[in-house]
This record gives C-alpha cells, structure tokens and sequence, in this order.
C-alpha cells in the first residue's frame, strides 16, 4: 500500500494508539512497525489471533509480563563476552523472565482453548533456576548478600572487625583529652578512601599522621593518624577484594543467563509477540471492535455508511447511486 494512501488514512495514528498499549520496550517496538497486509491468509491469521487474545484479556486479565525501560539495554550488554551485570539488571531481567512463565502458566491453565496463545509461548524456555540464583544472592536493594560466596563472607566479616577497630582508635582521639583540643570537629571523616581526623591547621604537628588535604578555607587538614594507617591500609585491601568478589559472583551469575543464549532468544521473541498480540487486543477492547469477515471477491459493503455532506453541491443522485451499490464510502 503507498504511503500516501496510509498517511490520508491516518494509520500512523492507529499504529501511535496500539503501540502505547504495549508493557514491553521490545513490543512496542515491533507495534511501532505494523504495516497492512495484502495477504488475505496472513490478515485472517492475525485477525483470529487479536480474537483469540481479546477473548483470553476480557476473562483472565493482562498477560503479566514486567520488563525495565532499559531490557533493551540489558539484553546487549549480556551478549558482550566477559561483561558482568550490574546486581539491579540482573535483578530486572530475573523479573521479566519470571514474569513469562507466570503469562505461559496462566495461558495453560486458563479454561477454554488458547491454541494461538499456545503457540505462540511454545518455544519460551523457564529460567527459574537461574532468577532463583539470582534472588538468593541480591537483595531487592541491590546489595549482593554476604553468603553469596563463602570467600565474600569471610572478607565482610574481617572488613567489619577493621573498621570497629579503626572507628574506636579514631574516636579515642576525639574523647582524649590531649587530642582533642586540636580537633576542629569531634567527627571522623573520609579522605580519598581512608578515614581522617579534621585537624587544626595551626596544630598540624600536635598529632603525628599524614595530610590527606586541606578544607577548602585551608583552617583544617585532613589527617590520617599513624596509629591508624596499618588498619587503613588493610581496609583498602579488603575493600579491594570484596570488590573482585562481588564482580566474580555477578559474573558467574550474569553466565548463567548467558549460556542459554539460544533459549533466551526464542523466550524474549515469546514475550514480544505475546505483547503485540494484547497491544493488538486491548486497542480492539478500547474501540468495541469485532473481526471483520474477509471477502474472497474483493468487494466490500459498507452498512448504515453515510456519504460525506457532498449533496450541498448538488451530489444528491450519487447519494442514492451510492445506497444501490455493493461497495461505497
């Protein structure tokens, strides 16, 4: 069809209308793209299956699928080799692939007979032994949980200890008596990773450490007492390595969904088509429409149609022409 034909009759509007009936970045991008089909057997496929859809949404509800505004985004970096997810969009993607095996599940145990609906779940693979690793190991927040791995345990645990030890040496300076009055505030600080007292400038030898800088008035100074720089030092490392940690077990984590590349792809296809397909039927709900019987002559008829207001002009004889006839507009 030419685009000046769809464009007279505003198709990029019902194409604009379906589309923000889409619950996934991926279906909404493919709805973006609907063209008409000329192809009588595709248009029935794609009529009984909009039927089919808006039978299953008006008894059971909305295919439950929830995907992130960045799955798109997600979805590339996992076929980038050697790239771990950051915990939040491991977490998303798990939701998501868990959200279409609860819309398959529903599919099926729904009553009535969703052959279309079957079909077009069928090549859709479960990931739930992936998203439950997934959620044993990230907290909702984020955070990656201390037992993930036994070596991250154990580094949390040492971290813990280290900073209890370096918080009551600092805050022996604040309480003592003979340090304090050097202090400009009773409050320990962080300075390029490590934790500082705020100094006096004009007391800066009173306590023997390292200047880790200067306010930006230049009356305090950052400083890393001596007595703390080993337990500093032991910090860094371990932060260091809770670090590597962390990245280790998201690696491992973001591998599995990986490996199954191939069935990753045919169940994102799934649910982009199960999106279409209820874009499809709840634009259909919205505007009370019925499937339209196909005319295998190539003619259609038009009933109770009225002829545009063009009798002003002394078009009266076609008005009724237009009645006589099989096809009219």
């Amino acid at each position: 069809m030419q685009s000046s034909a769809l464009r007279a009759l505003e198709f990029d509007r019902i194409v604009e209308a379906v589309t923000d009936f889409a619950l996934t970045p991926m279906g909404a991008e493919r709805l973006s793209r609907l063209t008409p089909s000329v192809d009588p057997q595709q248009v029935a496929q794609w009529q009984a299956a909009t039927t089919e859809t808006v039978r299953f949404v008006t008894g059971h509800g909305l295919f439950p699928l929830r995907a992130s505004s960045d799955l798109p985004q997600i979805l590339t970096a996992l076929g980038v080799e050697g790239r771990a997810l950051e915990s939040l969009r491991l977490l998303a993607l798990a939701t998501f692939l868990d959200s279409i095996d609860e819309a398959r599940a529903g599919i099926r145990r729904a009553p009535g007979s969703f052959p279309l609906l079957d079909a077009a779940t069928a090549a859709a693979a479960s990931f739930k032994g992936e998203s439950a690793q997934v959620r044993e190991k990230i907290d909702p927040s984020g955070e990656v949980f201390d037992h993930a791995s036994p070596e991250l345990r154990v580094i949390r645990d040492r971290l813990r200890k280290q900073k209890t030890r370096l918080r009551s040496t600092l805050e022996s300076y604040l309480r003592g008596k003979e340090t304090a009055k050097y202090l400009q505030d009773q409050v320990v600080s962080e300075r390029n990773g490590r934790y500082v007292l705020l100094v006096k400038a004009e007391h800066r030898g009173g306590i023997p450490g390292i200047v880790h800088g200067a306010s930006t008035s230049g009356a305090s100074l950052f400083l890393e007492p001596l007595s703390t720089v080993e337990i500093n030092n032991d910090i860094v490392a371990l932060e260091e390595q809770e670090a590597e940690e962390v990245r280790r077990i998201l690696l491992a984590l973001t591998n599995a969904f990986r490996h199954r590349a191939s069935d990753l792809e045919q169940t994102i296809d799934a649910a982009t088509e199960l999106d279409v397909l209820q874009g499809r039927a709840r634009f259909s709900e919205s505007i009370d429409g019925i499937e339209p019987a196909l005319s295998t002559d190539g003619a259609f008829e038009l009933r109770a149609a009225r002829h545009p207001p063009a009798q002003e002009s002394g078009a009266g004889d076609d008005q009724g022409g237009c009645r006589r006839r099989r096809s009219c507009w």
